[in-house]
Order: C-alpha cells, then structure tokens, then sequence
C-alpha cells in the first residue's frame, strides 16, 4: 500500500505545480480525447455493414440486431452503473471503461460467428454505459460557470469521434477489409485510458477542493448534504419536475441520431447509389454539422430566451425535424443538396441533445436538492438511450417494408415528438417558476 501512495504522489505532484485555470484545460483536453474515443470505437459499425452482411451472411434484421447487442447494454447500464462515478470517482471509472471497451473491440475484428459479435459488442456497450457520467461529474466539479457553454463545447468530441471513426473505417476497410478496422480505435481507446489515470485528478486530489458553487446554488447544495439520504430509488429521480420530458426528447433525438449513425452509409450506398468510399465519407456530413450544433449551442442559449436553455432547445429540435423533412424531399437532387441537408440535420440534432443530457439534468439535481449529478445524468442518458436500442431492429423491418423513404420520414415524426415534449418542458418550468415568484420563495427555481 505504501508503495502504490507514493507512486499516486508521484503522479500528482508535478501536476500541482500547475496552476488551477491551466490544469482545468488539461482536464478538459483529456476528457475530451477520451470521451471522443468512445465514438471511435461505436461508428465503424455503421460503415462495415455491409461486409459484415456479406462475409457472415446477415440479413438486415440481424444486421440491425448487432446495433442493439452495442446499444442495449450502453443505455440500461447507464441507469445501473452511472452512480460508479459517484462512488468511486470520474477518473478510475473512466478509465477502466475505456481500456475494457478498447479490449473488447480488438477482439470483435476475430469474430468469425453471429454470436461471437454479438457478445463482444454486448460487453464493448457495458463498458462504454458509465463514461458520460463520469464525464459530466468531472466537468462539473471544474466548471461551475457557463456550465451550458463547457458542456456545449466538450460534446463536440462526440462528433469529432464519429467523423475520425468513420474516416479510419472506410480506409482499413478498403485497405485491410473489415475485420482490422478497429484496430487504431481500440489502441487509441486504451491509450487514454492510460492518460485519463494519470491526469484527470478530482479537485480535492488535487488539494483545490470542489469548484465553488455560483451564489444562486449555495443554499441548495447544503440542503442537497440534508436530503441526499432520501434518494431511496430510481423512481423518487423519476419524479422530478421537467425529467419525464426531456429523457422523452433525449428519446428521439437518439433515435434519430444513432438511426443516421449506424444506417445512413447503406442507405447512401442502396438507395442514391454512391460507392462504398463515397456513401462513407458523405455520412459524415452528418456528424459534422453535429458538431458545429454542439458548439453553437453552448453559445446560443445563455443570449436567447433571457439565457432559458429549454425554448432554445425546442427551437431547434423544430428545425431537426424541419432539416430531416428537407433531406428526405431533395434527396434525389445531387450531392451538394444531401450535403447541406445533412448538415443542417446533425447540427439542430446534436446541439440540443448535448445539453439535454448533461449539463440540464445535472443543474436540475442541483435545483431539487438532490446532490447526486452523476446519478440523474446517467438516468436521463441511459433511459433516453432506450431509443437507441430499438432503433436497430425497428429501422430494418421499416427499411424492409416501407423502405428507405419510410425510415426518413419516421425520423421526421420522432424529431417533431421530441420538439412537443421539450415544448411542453418549458411551459411548465416557466409556469412553476412564476408560481414560485408570486409566493415569495428563494430565486432557485428559475426557469431552465
């Protein structure tokens, strides 16, 4: 035991000469990269569709099956396993996430069976399940202040992830062919874990002790100490004001989402008819838009809607469903069209779904008294993430009944279902808050 003490201090050390604003950019640019890593492990699935289906002969529901043994694990284990970050902290739950999902990916390139890529992807989303919400504690123990902003920006590492993913997939797949292109993923994956160790200390490791709280909180992170023992069960989490609605809006907006992610390379190649190299390259179009959402985002809604996030959010998820309508109407009209239309559909997609899923449910913990951020992150993620397990199988018995337009223009409804939802989110949260206003109580619950 003393030998381990004196190797930790031996890596925290030199980090403590660092001063605070320096070592949070180090934090960041680590968590980042990591987090980033996480799509670089997810993506290829979507590219190498194709072989796979040729080389173990699959049909488009098994096809489609691989998607949720990848994604059911991911969503329902982010409810269970999202509190690790609370337990045991954001750096030792990171990294173990992302040197077990880096492990069980180099293996998936040696399936030769059906059930075999079920089984490591099943255990690549297992690891992968906690990351987010180690990501969203860490980041919210450094950053009180312009919580939308930080998390706006650190959700483009998704985006980035996809678009390096897919990049590297389309080129060992028409270099080396399917089975190694998770190769540089894998090794990327396990290097950070190494970093993320080593580096991302919490603040009280770091002997700065937690970020301080903005003034509007303060009274409500000594109740949430009073109040934490009440927290008997997931449903007294559930039960939160505005949750029920933005884990539905989450909902869609991952369907969709992780519909474009994991579909739309075969949809490019079957239905508009682009090569391999071409419908994999376009896809990401999609991711690139994604992140310039992610970013804009962060910047939009602190000067819109007097800094409320939840009509900024709603607005944008109007012109989601609005892009995605677009998309399925030009999509016949060239190359440059699909273009925009996909960028414009990644952006107005992943911009509110970046907050949706962090940085809100955590401020939300916070304003109920709650104290357990990493537990309502993982819940409304994880539970949101539900609609990326279905979408595996629903997309491909749509794509084999009512075709590819069919499955754009369920995207389309889902998009406009989310919108409703968050609609109905700030009407109430503007509502609870003027009622608050009008009874004198303390300025905690001002609208989202």
């Amino acid at each position: 035991m003393d030998i381990l003490a004196e190797s930790h201090w031996a890596l925290v050390h030199p980090l403590r000469s660092m001063s605070k604003k320096s070592y949070r950019i180090l934090v960041f640019v680590v968590l980042w990269l990591g987090f980033g890593s996480t799509y670089l492990l997810k993506k290829p699935l979507g590219v190498i569709k194709s072989d796979i289906a040729e080389d173990l002969h699959l049909s488009k529901f098994e096809l489609g099956m691989l998607d949720t043994a990848l994604l059911l694990p991911y969503a329902v284990m982010q409810v269970f396993l999202g509190p690790l970050a609370d337990h045991q902290g954001p750096r030792k739950t990171m990294a173990c996430c992302l040197f077990s999902a880096g492990l069980s990916m180099a293996f998936f390139g040696l399936a030769n069976s059906f059930h075999f890529s079920l089984l490591m992807l099943f255990l690549c989303g297992t690891c992968l399940a906690p990351t987010w919400p180690a990501c969203s504690k860490c980041l919210a123990s450094y950053f009180d202040k312009q919580r939308d902003t930080i998390f706006g920006i650190f959700s483009t590492a998704g985006s980035v992830g996809g678009i390096c993913g897919t990049g590297l997939a389309v080129w060992t797949l028409s270099v080396y062919g399917w089975q190694l292109s998770y190769l540089i993923p894998s090794s990327f994956s396990i290097l950070m874990s190494l970093l993320t160790l080593g580096l991302v200390y919490s603040p009280e490791e770091m002997g700065q002790g937690p970020a301080r709280p903005s003034s509007s909180s303060s009274s409500q992170i000594i109740v949430a100490r009073k109040k934490t023992s009440t927290i008997k069960s997931w449903l007294s989490l559930w039960a939160i004001p505005l949750i029920p609605e933005i884990t539905l809006a989450v909902f869609t907006l991952k369907v969709v989402r992780y519909c474009m992610y994991m579909w739309l390379p075969l949809f490019l190649l079957d239905y508009l008819n682009y090569d391999k190299v071409q419908a994999g390259l376009m896809s990401t179009a999609f991711e690139v838009g994604g992140g310039m959402g992610s970013a804009l985002v962060g910047f939009l809604t602190p000067r819109l809607f007097a800094g409320r996030s939840l009509p900024t959010l709603c607005l944008l998820t109007i012109l989601s469903s609005l892009s995605l309508l677009l998309f399925a109407v030009t999509a016949q009209f060239g190359a440059a069209i699909n273009i925009i239309c996909l960028v414009l559909a990644g952006a107005t997609n992943a911009g509110p779904d970046s907050l949706l899923s962090g940085s809100i449910p955590a401020r939300l913990g916070e304003r109920n008294g709650l104290g357990a951020g990493a537990a309502l992150t993982g819940l409304v993620n994880g539970a949101g993430s539900v609609g990326t397990v279905i979408e595996g199988p629903i997309i491909g018995l749509v794509a084999h009944r009512w075709g590819w337009m069919g499955v754009l223009l369920l995207m389309v409804v889902l998009s406009s279902l989310g919108a409703v939802a968050l609609l109905r989110a700030a009407l109430s949260d503007s509502s609870q808050a003027s009622s608050n206003d009008d009874d004198d109580d303390e300025p905690t619950s001002r609208p989202v």
